[in-house]
């Protein structure tokens, strides 16, 4: 087994684990939501800037909520039923493909040249 096997089958671990720390959770998952989010914008490691921390943040707070009923697309126990997102990116889309094709909106610098 590899060592990324191994530690991400002790993140899992971590977060079902009822005796796990929150801190401890939260880290395990923001950890994780850089990874993918690094990804989507095309970048080469997880230094996310700062202009997505939002983006971070909320999907940290939605995945955190769902531990325990991860890849279930709703849950519903007396009365309270909850409905999850396939994705937790999508409602960013947006804003990740602007910044990956370059196509920032609203105002911006920059200078031209004419050949």
């Amino acid at each position: 087994m590899s060592e990324t096997s191994v530690d991400t089958a002790s993140d899992y671990e971590k977060l079902l684990d009822p005796k796990s720390s929150v801190k401890d959770k939260l880290e395990i998952i923001e950890k994780n939501v850089k990874a993918r989010l690094s990804v989507l914008l095309g970048l080469k490691n997880t230094n996310i800037p700062d202009q997505f921390d939002y983006i971070v943040d909320e999907v940290v707070a939605a995945r955190f909520s769902r531990i325990g009923n991860e890849g279930m697309k709703s849950s519903g126990q007396d009365g309270l039923t909850l409905v999850f997102q396939e994705d937790d990116f999508s409602k960013f889309k947006n804003e990740i493909d602007e910044y990956r094709t370059g196509n920032v909106t609203g105002r911006q610098r920059g200078r031209v040249m004419f050949l």
